[in-house]
């Protein structure tokens, strides 16, 4: 982590890419904390579509239309076959009709991918350290939330409760979780190649705050991506001399000292906040209850005296029904229509409403990510992509638990994905070529 890279009278154009790119991968959160909490601007997706509209002027480089940056091609290709087919479903097979939003949702969309294929590989660097910081930050905002919500009550899920009439009640805790997994991930990615030991004992503590976010927010489907996480974590990164090499490196002077702090520090906390610590284990006690339920649910099982039929899988249990129904009809081909059936499982709602074509298309572009993202987990190119992987990963328990295909909390971090994940960066593998506007996709 070098914090030289946040000095902007060196690294203006820089800071600016990655804060527009920050606000576009990661923003709801900031956004609901502004319209919701704060109570700045109209609570409805005016703000939202202002927001990002920001975010895609600050993205705007001056060499716009004059020099474009080489992507994934695969992953482009892909992305793009399926956003144009959408595009082409929503125009002429439509029968919920054209609102505003779904356009905006295109706009949005393709105009970030476009607007990232004309970012330099050299802001890499800095946009690490600024989606760290960003998600840092919006994990503050988000205890400011809690504690100035007069409805909220420890025990409940952790999320920012929408202000507009008729608006989810509780907020949306998925986009909490999302944001804990960010401040982790990107914390964790860095720590290695962190030399200060205060930046170390910050990033240590960020990732505790993120993960205690995480419980918080109660989102099954975060743990489970957590889980898929370290679980990709030690079958491609761990080696059994990795423990020898930590002990003996754990005796050495200065690491000493960053256990001793961590330790103390981890004492203290408790020590006057011991109550925290009952309440994530309390969290954690839902959350076991909550799994029983869906096991339950989806398999007819009871793990325990107290399962119970849990209504948002009984939901995506249905969609499995509307995909088997969809398999052995004409449907099968073209689909039903954009947005026709709502079956909260995105890989299966492809086909169902897109046909055979968009499930390809969709589903393909899935599989080559995650090659992409597990080629990165095995050798860590650098820590923007190797980030970019571990959350993929995390990603990848939404494509049969919840959303829709195209909607933009999986294209925004797609399209970041697309434009840096899989790309052999020149300065990892020999010196950096001066000027150079293009980079190889990885074979």
């Amino acid at each position: 982590m070098n914090w030289s890279l946040l000095n902007v009278a060196t690294n203006f154009n820089f800071l600016r890419y990655s804060v527009g790119i920050a606000m576009m991968f990661n923003g709801f959160p900031l956004i609901f904390f502004i319209r919701d909490t704060l109570g700045v601007g109209p609570a409805s997706s005016v703000f939202t579509a202002i927001f990002f509209s920001l975010a895609l002027v600050l993205m705007v480089p001056p060499t716009i239309f004059k020099r474009l940056y080489k992507p994934n091609v695969i992953l482009l290709n892909l992305g793009l076959g399926f956003l144009l087919l959408t595009l082409y479903y929503f125009f002429f097979m439509n029968s919920v009709g054209k609102s505003v939003a779904d356009i905006g949702n295109f706009v949005f969309t393709f105009g970030f991918i476009a607007l990232l294929l004309h970012i330099p590989n050299d802001v890499k660097d800095t946009l690490i350290m600024v989606l760290f910081l960003f998600s840092f930050f919006t994990n503050i905002t988000l205890v400011y939330s809690l504690l100035t919500d007069p409805n909220w009550t420890p025990g409940m899920r952790a999320a920012v409760s929408f202000a507009n009439e008729g608006a989810q009640p509780g907020g949306n805790p998925h986009i909490t979780a999302r944001n804990g997994i960010i401040c982790m991930v990107s914390a964790v990615v860095m720590l290695s190649r962190t030399p200060g030991i205060l930046t170390k004992i910050f990033l240590f503590f960020s990732i505790l705050f993120g993960l205690g976010v995480l419980v918080l927010s109660l989102a099954k489907s975060s743990y489970l991506g957590v889980g898929i996480m370290i679980g990709a974590y030690f079958i491609f990164q761990f080696k059994f001399s990795n423990i020898t090499s930590a002990i003996r490196n754990a005796f050495k002077f200065r690491n000493m000292l960053f256990i001793i702090l961590i330790l103390v520090g981890v004492n203290y906390f408790l020590s006057k906040y011991g109550d925290i610590l009952n309440l994530l284990l309390g969290y954690w006690d839902v959350f076991e209850n909550r799994i029983m339920d869906v096991i339950f649910t989806s398999t007819g099982v009871k793990l325990s005296d107290t399962a119970d039929v849990d209504a948002s899988a009984m939901g995506r249990v249905s969609g499995f029904g509307e995909f088997l129904e969809t398999l052995f009809s004409w449907e099968v081909f073209l689909g039903r229509g954009y947005k026709d059936e709502y079956l909260d499982v995105p890989i299966l709602e492809s086909w169902v409403n897109h046909g055979i074509f968009g499930f390809v298309f969709f589903a393909s572009f899935n599989f080559f990510l995650f090659i992409y993202a597990i080629r990165e987990v095995k050798r860590y190119t650098n820590p923007l992509t190797t980030f970019l992987a571990y959350f993929f990963l995390s990603m990848m328990v939404l494509l049969v638990t919840g959303g829709r295909p195209y909607d933009i909390a999986f294209w925004f971090p797609y399209s970041v994905m697309i434009r840096f994940l899989g790309i052999r960066y020149l300065d990892n593998i020999r010196k950096p070529v001066p000027n150079s506007t293009l980079t190889t996709v990885t074979s």
